[in-house]
């Protein structure tokens, strides 16, 4: 038995793609197994780019604050 990887939907397994997007078809033995994110990780990237762009916006403000 095939399925769909995008819709979920199960075909036989003379099916090569998916009738509703056409996506490609995948054997049941070859469904990926799902990705562990590192959150913890994710919002430490996200909060130290934030905060050098934040740091870059001030430096520029400080010094046309300067020329004028």
């Amino acid at each position: 038995m095939k399925y769909c990887p995008v819709c979920k939907i199960e075909y036989s397994d003379k099916a090569e793609f998916c009738k509703k997007c056409e996506a490609h078809l995948l054997e049941k033995e070859e469904r990926p197994e799902p990705v562990k994110t590192d959150y913890k990780r994710l919002i430490k990237i996200c909060l130290y780019t934030g905060g050098f762009i934040v740091f870059i916006m001030l430096i520029v403000y400080v010094y046309y604050l300067l020329i004028t």
